[in-house]
């Protein structure tokens, strides 16, 4: 597919990262304060819906994403950063591989304290001593 045959590449459409444009999908990189296509048919794309998430959660505008990288997200959340474009392009590349590692296995749960919470209330004699504070298992999983 080629880029200008977009109906909006001739009303000015700024986006880097293009549905219709293949090389962008190799090689194009995209920062949260650049424009999204706009193009109704490409809405349901999972890595432009991620783009737009990415925005919603305010994350750095300094560093930036690949199409790969969009798609080895799993979930959107607060405090996701890109690449820092600040580095030679095969360090780049490296750091894409490792990132796109580290997204792929989910979300990261942060390490706990090996010793378990203790629940305990002055008046009531009655309580015991509580392993887990949540009734979901480890991990996320249900």
């Amino acid at each position: 597919m080629n880029k200008a045959e977009c109906k909006l590449f001739d009303k000015g459409c700024a986006a880097p990262l293009c549905p219709m444009d293949d090389t962008a999908h190799n090689s194009g990189i995209w920062y949260a304060d650049e424009e999204i296509c706009k193009v109704k048919a490409f809405q349901t794309l999972d890595w432009i819906k991620k783009q737009k998430a990415i925005i919603r959660v305010k994350a750095s505008e300094d560093k930036y994403f690949t199409v790969e990288m969009l798609e080895a997200i799993k979930q959107v959340r607060k405090g996701l950063e890109g690449i820092s474009p600040d580095q030679p392009l095969e360090q780049a590349k490296q750091a894409e591989r490792k990132w796109i590692i580290e997204k792929e296995g989910g979300r990261v749960i942060a390490n706990q304290n090996s010793e378990s919470p203790q629940v305990t209330r002055a008046k009531r004699s009655d309580l015991v001593a509580v392993g887990e504070s949540s009734h979901r298992a480890k991990g996320g999983q249900k």
